[in-house]
């Protein structure tokens, strides 16, 4: 089984989460080649493919979704997962509000994953640039300092169980 895992990642935080499954998954026996989205090989000789992006402004980081514009033939025509990471997380019923409101805007019909991963980000105020702490203020009723949002809030333990779950799917794929 060889699987090729693209992500997008405005500060590096989502490259972690990839690197994280990625291991998951070698230590499984899955050959998992781990590109970001702007480095991504050729698509030929992977027997499936995994998409992960930050969500910014109820969107997929653009590169992400050029990149899924670009290449959606050869994601459809094997099987594709993807996982996002998103803030919203945080608020109350924020996985509900994720899935009803981001993820329809985020799929293309011409595309199916098996499996949709969505785990809460991390803020590290010292990479943010103005106008995403000026969004982050505002996402937040202007209310809220982004200070409050600072910190590392991925679920290692959810994420290992979807990645587990993935795993045990890829090795019944022949």
């Amino acid at each position: 089984m060889r699987v090729l895992m693209v992500y997008a990642s405005a500060h590096g935080s989502t490259a972690e989460v990839a690197d994280f499954i990625a291991a998951a998954w070698r230590g499984c026996g899955i050959e998992t080649v781990v590109a970001a989205v702007g480095g991504a090989p050729a698509l030929a000789g992977y027997d499936a493919y995994v998409l992960g992006s930050a969500v910014h402004n109820s969107m997929w980081l653009p590169e992400m979704a050029h990149f899924v514009r670009r290449a959606l033939p050869q994601l459809a025509a094997k099987p594709a997962y993807l996982w996002l990471n998103c803030l919203r997380l945080l608020e109350r019923n924020g996985y509900a509000y994720v899935t009803k409101h981001y993820l329809p805007a985020l799929l293309d019909p011409g595309l199916t994953f098996r499996k949709i991963g969505v785990f809460a980000g991390k803020i590290d105020l010292a990479t943010l640039r103005m106008d995403e702490s000026w969004t982050l203020t505002f996402r937040y009723d202007g209310r809220e300092s982004p200070a409050r949002l600072a910190g590392d809030h991925r679920d290692w333990k959810l994420i290992r169980a979807w990645a587990d779950g993935v795993a045990a799917e890829l090795g019944s794929i022949t």
